[in-house]
């Protein structure tokens, strides 16, 4: 299905701009800038998958240290007059 092209309206061009950017969708926007928001939010998250999907990252060593309890601070003497 071929579709014309038109130039894209104000809104449309604020909803691909916010979509890039990662930032909120304004819902005063028109259907077809949603359209457009949700569309290029999509693609930018596959991208940023596929990017990291390759990448081993090396295990992480256990550091263990001695747990040595902390000790208790004293308790404050209540006053029989409170």
């Amino acid at each position: 299905m071929h579709q014309p092209v038109r130039p894209l309206t104000h809104d449309e061009k604020k909803a691909a701009e916010a979509a890039f950017r990662g930032a909120p969708f304004d819902p005063k926007w028109s259907d077809a800038a949603r359209k457009i928001y949700l569309g290029i939010s999509a693609a930018v998250a596959n991208q940023r998958q596929n990017a990291f999907k390759d990448i081993v990252l090396p295990k992480a060593k256990a550091i263990s240290k001695a747990v040595t309890p902390e000790p208790k601070s004293p308790t404050r003497v209540k006053s029989p007059l409170w």
